[in-house]
């Protein structure tokens, strides 16, 4: 479904079904610079991508990915994609040729145990989500590992099963942390700065985010069923 930024339903497309064209668990969303909305479909195990006005264009992935989950994508235009299931990163060219793959099941650096989502940073460089390893790692367009930061607890900067993640205008990355149902901010190199102030509206295990142009976080709250706006300062 598509909303406007103040929540006004602007328009729905897809049905239930396992046909080209179909969604059977979307989960995650991006859209390319053309405007195409790129859904990943869990269940399907494949890439949808629409037109902007909700028709089919084409699936990919189809026979590689195992359980997508979340997607992204990158300044060449490249679609990100974070098998949940396989526990790696697929990146592909608009036309499903794949370009790169990179990670394994495991704790290591270059290993994933439950991978989510995926942001891009203004270097190209790709911020994923390891859900099960409770740490946010980075890699550059080639997947080779660069850095990584957290670890599991309730302290600034752990987390708790990071699932969301989004980067701003000054390479800062804005990560929810499931299990502790927040939001934390951290600089390009993983120090944590702040959380956003979600208090007058508490989170309940929030998934995927996003943020828009005009300074606010759009949070899924999987827990309330709902999506949520918090004012964030850049």
């Amino acid at each position: 479904q598509i909303f406007s930024t103040d929540g006004q339903f602007k328009n729905r497309f897809g049905v239930r079904g396992r046909s080209p064209g179909q969604l059977q668990r979307p989960t995650g969303v991006a859209v390319h610079p053309c405007g195409d909305i790129i859904i990943a479909d869990y269940d399907n195990k494949w890439v949808s991508i629409f037109s902007s006005d909700g028709k089919f264009k084409a699936k990919i992935g189809s026979g590689k990915l195992m359980g997508p989950k979340g997607v992204s994508v990158d300044r060449n235009g490249h679609i990100i994609v974070v098998d949940n299931k396989a526990c790696c990163v697929f990146i592909f060219q608009p036309n499903g040729k794949i370009v790169t793959r990179f990670g394994s099941r495991g704790n290591g650096d270059k290993q994933f145990a439950g991978p989510h989502f995926a942001a891009v940073n203004h270097n190209n460089e790709i911020i994923i989500t390891d859900f099960h390893n409770h740490s946010v790692k980075v890699f550059n367009q080639e997947g080779e590992f660069l850095l990584k930061f957290g670890s599991n607890g309730e302290g600034n900067g752990q987390f708790n099963a990071p699932t969301g993640v989004a980067v701003d205008s000054n390479g800062n990355i804005i990560v929810a942390d499931w299990g502790n149902s927040r939001i934390q901010v951290f600089d390009g190199s993983g120090s944590f700065l702040s959380y956003i102030n979600t208090s007058a509206d508490p989170l309940y295990g929030p998934q995927g985010l996003a943020l828009t142009s005009d300074g606010h976080v759009v949070v899924a709250d999987s827990g309330n069923h709902c999506f949520k706006v918090y004012r964030y300062l850049q």
